[in-house]
């Protein structure tokens, strides 16, 4: 069954990167074909086909051979891994949520990777995604769980954001972030935010250590990618941290 739908999750991550690239700058989604970011000329279906026109077209646009991302592929393999795993390692009355929740990650980690920017439609303006799919029982948690994870979730980055700007007097963290995590803990509640929070600073730690140590200094990295895989993570692992929380308040 899983194999039968990689050629999904393969288009599917297609269109993740047509939303990722276009909410940002403003495209229409729908109605305006695939073209060429750089001379603008239209794609054929021939040259839209998930990873494989990439490659064959050796990363160029066939019309002007300019480079066209490496994001494109990335995007669309990485799709079809997390929807996978997703299918191998949640419960089947969970998938359709849990394919809302990964496809608007995907989307948050494709245009933050791109631009450093997240857009509110696959986060903020999402965060009743989350709640619906809580109160629908689409979701392993409540709607209370939902609805305070998406508080919790804002709450934790902000008063990290506002305690750097007081400390250095510069903000150290974009409102994205506080809304994607928002977004996140809609779909995860409290622990998840924790949970996504937690490995994304690991995460992003060691990646910047492993920049300092390649580039010799320090640049600005996306905060976004990270929070996202702690996400991803803990809706793969979730069952282990309840087992953990029940032993932790029922001790015997």
């Amino acid at each position: 069954m899983l194999i039968s739908l990689i050629p999904f999750f393969l288009c599917w991550g297609s269109f993740l990167n047509v939303l990722g690239f276009r909410l940002i700058q403003g495209i229409d989604v729908i109605v305006t074909p695939s073209f060429c970011p750089h001379c603008s000329s239209r794609i054929a279906w021939y040259d839209n086909i998930p990873v494989v026109s990439w490659l064959i077209l050796n990363g160029s646009c066939r019309s002007c051979h300019q480079p066209i991302s490496w994001l494109y592929p990335f995007i669309e393999l990485l799709t079809a891994l997390c929807l996978s795993l997703v299918v191998l390692y949640t419960p089947s009355q969970y998938w359709f949520a849990y394919g809302l929740f990964v496809s608007a990650l995907i989307v948050t980690v494709r245009s933050d990777l791109e631009t450093m920017l997240i857009s509110r439609v696959v986060t903020l303006y999402a965060l009743p995604l989350g709640w619906l799919c809580s109160w629908l029982g689409w979701l392993p948690i409540s709607i209370v769980e939902s609805l305070f994870g998406s508080l919790v979730g804002y709450a934790m980055l902000w008063i990290v954001s506002r305690s750097y700007f007081l400390i250095k007097g510069q903000e150290g963290m974009g409102e994205g972030d506080l809304e994607l995590l928002a977004f996140i803990g809609s779909f995860t509640g409290p622990l998840g935010c924790w949970a996504a929070v937690l490995i994304g600073s690991i995460t992003g730690t060691l990646a910047g250590i492993i920049q300092i140590m390649r580039q010799g200094k320090s640049e600005r990295i996306p905060f976004g990618p990270f929070l996202a895989l702690g996400a991803f993570i803990f809706i793969l692992t979730c069952s282990h941290f309840f087992d953990l929380l029940g032993i932790l308040w029922n001790p015997s």
